[in-house]
């Protein structure tokens, strides 16, 4: 038996109670003013003429085809704010062609009134100078991603980073950034990418670095001014697949712990242009998925660890300039793979061995050491 029809006042209640419910969703979706007025903020702090990228930023509603911000649709906050001087997509590059933007002035601090914000990328802008408002270490709770690179930011890392718990990107690369890495940076209980490259830090790395062993995967700290010694918890960063600290003013021996065999996934180590002396830990040379190492430019002695095997792959092998001792290993002969080596301008000496990979390689790999022959080198006598 078919059910009655609804009475046409059932039917107006209810297109009534669903108006009601739709002009609600709306208004929660609509901008938060303290927002929009955040924005307005950041924008009279800079200047870009060239893309046009704030020209879209006009009306109430902010969260309404406002270039480059994003807002959380339940109630309205700015959840994204991401602005790039080099981009691909059609707002900033009608023609197809990759965009370059150049931005001056500075980061306002009212960013910090955008307290949902889950990521903040202000990147590849050349000029926006001034410091990182601290307020963005404490004020931002619910940061993700944090990137501000390629700019000409000043001053020191805000010292409570750390309180950034959710933060999982932390990249402020190309920068003019001085003092000391934050010890609080260690504290950083989600990140996954650190890229700190390319600034004027000095001081210590954090002798706690080791606290991070669950998340991080990426170590950038290259171009620096950093000295002191690696430190040896940098062995427990069992995630940890890139390491660069090349380009600084390190000093000591490389750990032992980097050479462990069970250090994880470890795959890309450059600690070239440093003052790091002592020997090559043993098992570095075996540790397994290790492909790309540039230990260059550095003081290290004593022999290279005759511990290659099949399972070793390296797309460069950069041990030049050191002041290495002893023959060329002979295990080399059994690995897998080697593609980029150079061995030059140590005290290596005795026969290079013969076979791959040293029948692929120039003179230049084995050039200025004390008494090395052989292939592709002169004959020995």
């Amino acid at each position: 038996m078919a059910s009655p029809a609804p009475s046409p006042a059932t039917r107006l209640l209810a297109l009534a109670t669903l108006a009601v419910l739709v002009s609600a969703a709306a208004a929660a979706a609509a901008c938060s003013e303290s927002d929009r007025d955040a924005l307005l903020s950041i924008r009279a702090a800079l200047s870009e003429a060239r893309l046009g990228v704030f020209s879209t930023w006009k009306g109430d509603d902010c969260c309404a085809n406002w270039y480059g911000v994003s807002c959380d649709p339940t109630n309205g906050r700015v959840a994204d704010l991401t602005l790039r001087g080099e981009a691909e997509d059609a707002v900033m590059a009608p023609a197809g062609r990759p965009a370059s933007g150049v931005m001056s002035g500075y980061i306002s601090d009212r960013v910090c009134r955008l307290d949902a914000l889950s990521s903040l990328i202000l990147a590849d802008w050349k000029q926006i100078s001034g410091p990182i408002p601290p307020c963005i270490a404490t004020a931002l709770t619910s940061l993700r991603i944090l990137e501000l690179p390629a700019n000409r930011l000043t001053g020191e890392i805000p010292r409570s980073i750390g309180s950034l718990s959710r933060l999982t990107v932390l990249n402020l690369a190309d920068n003019l950034i001085s003092g000391a890495i934050p010890d609080s940076v260690t504290s950083l209980a989600s990140i996954k990418h650190l890229d700190l490259a390319n600034n004027q830090l000095t001081g210590r790395i954090p002798a706690s670095i080791g606290n991070l062993a669950a998340t991080l995967s990426r170590a950038l700290l290259s171009r620096n001014r950093l000295s002191g010694p690696i430190p040896p918890s940098v062995g427990s960063l069992t995630r940890l697949a890139d390491l660069d600290l090349s380009e600084n003013r390190l000093t000591g021996a490389i750990p032992d712990s980097l050479g462990s065999s069970g250090n994880g996934v470890l795959t890309t180590l450059h600690l070239g242009g440093n003052r790091i002396s002592g020997r090559i830990p043993t098992n570095l040379l075996a540790t397994k998925g290790l492909g790309i190492v540039n230990l260059s430019r550095n003081a290290v002695e004593g022999p290279i660890p005759d511990v290659f095997t099949a399972k070793s792959y390296f797309m460069l092998l950069d041990l030049s300039r050191n002041r290495l001792t002893g023959g060329v290993p002979k295990s080399l002969a059994s690995a897998a793979y080697v593609g980029h080596l150079d061995l030059s301008h140590n005290r290596l000496c005795g026969t290079i061995p013969a076979g791959p990979p040293f029948d692929h390689l120039d003179a230049e790999s084995f050039a200025s050491n004390s008494c090395l022959c052989g292939s592709p080198l002169g004959k020995c006598t």
